[in-house]
């Protein structure tokens, strides 16, 4: 048996395993349920006759000192769940953080004493993480970077960023599933199209407030969402058009280095940090 640490990104559509240069997906949704992520897990031990040292495991909501998760609207069975029954065959350290605190943990795990900056993470919903002059930004609860329910005014009406931006309400407004939405943006619909260029608009209009508030030197994006096309340029003008000029540069806003896999590769990290 090989000996291991298990990162784990577990997100609304999809989990996502990785282990010492091996991978695995499976789907999730609204209804998955946690003894269906341990089945997923245990699958992928035994397949590859591992023996799991340690499991982190990021996750799309809030976090407590518990290990506990207390708010996951995205995967609403896992609310209340902790890892004290989880893999009790197998003697190891579990551990579950929020999915973007995971990217952030990696993205910028040797940043400098007076680093500013943050990742934000855009799959099914929206979420951020930020650190401030070398520091990690944790509020009272260590909740801080709920990105996602930012409030924007959208003719008229108050929505939350996750409303506006987020993979799971960009496919709804287009009336059909984030995989649908998928394959036409590839095949270039340009009702698609549009629609996915004007979420990622608002969150670079959203974006552009977080920087003329903070000041950072970068900001990481990832996520499903933000690889659809068109995306990526929507954030990019929103953002541009919308902050204090004097503190944009054309390399502020980049992808994450390690793309899909960031959040997995940093809930390993954070088994040991």
């Amino acid at each position: 048996m090989k000996r291991v640490n298990i990162g784990i990104d577990l997100g609304g559509t999809k989990v996502f395993i990785i282990a010492d240069g091996l991978e695995e997906k499976a789907t999730t949704g609204i209804d998955f349920k946690p003894s269906e992520l341990e089945e997923v897990i245990t699958s992928f031990i035994k397949k590859n006759n591992l023996e799991p040292t340690g499991v982190g495991i990021a996750v799309p909501g809030l976090v407590n000192d518990e290990n506990t998760i207390v708010f996951c609207d995205v995967l609403p069975h896992f609310v209340g769940w902790n890892t004290k029954n989880l893999l009790i065959k197998y003697p190891t350290t579990i551990k579950i953080m929020n999915d973007v605190k995971a990217a952030l943990t990696q993205e910028f795990y040797n940043c400098k004493n007076d680093f500013t900056g943050g990742v934000i993470m855009v799959g099914t919903a929206v979420g951020s993480a930020f650190i401030i002059d070398g520091k990690p930004v944790l509020g009272t609860s260590g909740w801080a970077g709920e990105f996602g329910y930012f409030p924007l005014i959208i003719n008229d009406e108050t929505k939350r960023v996750d409303e506006v931006c987020g993979g799971s309400f960009l496919a709804q407004q287009l009336k059909m599933t984030s995989n649908q939405m998928y394959e036409l943006a590839i095949r270039k619909d340009e009702r698609v199209l549009k629609v996915i260029n004007k979420g990622g608009y608002y969150l670079g209009v959203a974006i552009a407030g977080i920087i003329n508030l903070l000041n950072p030197s970068k900001i990481s994006i990832g996520g499903g969402t933000a690889s659809l096309p068109t995306y990526w340029e929507g954030i990019l003008k929103g953002a541009k058009q919308n902050v204090i000029p004097e503190f944009w540069n054309d390399n502020m806003i980049t992808k994450v280095k390690e793309s899909y896999k960031v959040a997995a590769l940093g809930a390993i990290r954070s088994l040991t940090s």
